[in-house]
């Protein structure tokens, strides 16, 4: 999907590209297919693309087209959820859901002033048989709520042969974006019905699922790759803000918010298990040694691969992000 660019941009072409690529795996209009083997999770993309607006008019438009034509797959629980560790300065999230409200029955929160819009008509979800809509396949078997989430956070990563992944409510919470107590409530119903097996170790309670073959067996063929996508695309949005301000920025102005931002970011690189960062050994290169990195990484991302190796991520589960 990119345009060219320029030296300057070439971070935010590459995150461009990987946004374009969801948005046409989920059956946006767009030139070609290049994420047919990510598995994409719509309310973290649905809130980056909003927030590029007015920058990426093309892209904005189709995205509302889509949000206005299937409702029925975006959790709005969860995006209000995401939403209050994304502020919104431009309003650019506000004029969105306003937009999309204005066209629509449903009532996205936080909406403000709508915008003037005309939809396109060219999105087309045709099917949920593609390996990259495994998560909306997933809701159409079992609704829009944490209950079909916490299944996702179990689906996301296979365990290690011989194995069954484990995780606590609150590492649950974290990461699928809604409140602690709503997935409390939820795994102990799940564990009723026979789809999750509880662990006691102290007084803390860490849940694995009980009959997992069976269950991935009924979901169908998943994409290979199935990435955290807010921790990803905190890290390219991140990384798109750094390279703009590298723009008209005094060195070592740079050099602070370069550090910064990575510090910011070791996290969500936990998160999708990101090896060879920058160490900040010679301070003068550095915010070269950042680019270095972020573009070797969202290249990759942005043409469809994960790592040189097209390797699916195995997102580890300890580290907690949403306070």
């Amino acid at each position: 999907m990119s345009s060219g660019g320029t030296a300057e941009h070439l971070l935010a072409e590459e995150e461009l590209n990987l946004v374009w690529g969801a948005w046409v795996e989920l059956g946006v209009s767009g030139w070609q297919r290049t994420h047919g083997a990510w598995a994409v999770d719509p309310e973290p993309l649905i809130i980056r693309t909003a927030s590029l607006g007015e920058d990426e008019p093309r892209l904005r438009d189709e995205a509302l087209d889509w949000c206005i034509r299937y409702p029925r797959y975006v959790s709005l629980a969860r995006l209000r959820n995401l939403l209050r560790d994304h502020p919104d300065p431009n309003n650019a999230w506000g004029r969105f859901a306003a937009t999309i409200n204005a066209h629509s029955n449903v009532r996205w929160p936080m909406a403000t002033q709508e915008d003037r819009y005309q939809p396109t008509g060219r999105s087309n979800l045709d099917s949920l048989d593609r390996q990259s809509r495994v998560w909306l396949r997933l809701r159409a078997m079992f609704g829009i709520g944490a209950r079909t989430e916490i299944l996702r956070y179990f689906l996301a990563v296979p365990p290690a042969p011989g194995t069954s992944s484990t995780a606590t409510v609150s590492v649950i919470a974290n990461s699928i974006g809604y409140a602690k107590r709503n997935v409390a409530d939820e795994c102990e119903v799940l564990e009723m019905a026979g789809l999750l097996k509880r662990r006691q170790v102290g007084n803390r309670f860490s849940y694995s699922l009980r009959r997992e073959t069976s269950l991935r067996d009924l979901v169908g063929e998943m994409a290979p790759i199935r990435p955290d996508w807010s921790a990803l695309l905190k890290v390219t949005s991140s990384l798109v803000a750094l390279e703009s301000f590298a723009g008209s920025a005094h060195p070592k102005a740079l050099l602070v918010e370069a550090h910064r931002t990575a510090q910011q970011l070791d996290d969500q690189l936990d998160v999708l298990q990101v090896e060879g960062r920058p160490r900040f050994q010679q301070p003068d290169s550095y915010w070269a040694e950042v680019h270095e990195f972020g573009l070797r990484l969202m290249s990759a991302w942005g043409s469809g691969r994960w790592t040189a190796g097209d390797q699916a991520p195995a997102i580890p589960r300890s580290k907690t992000r949403r306070k």
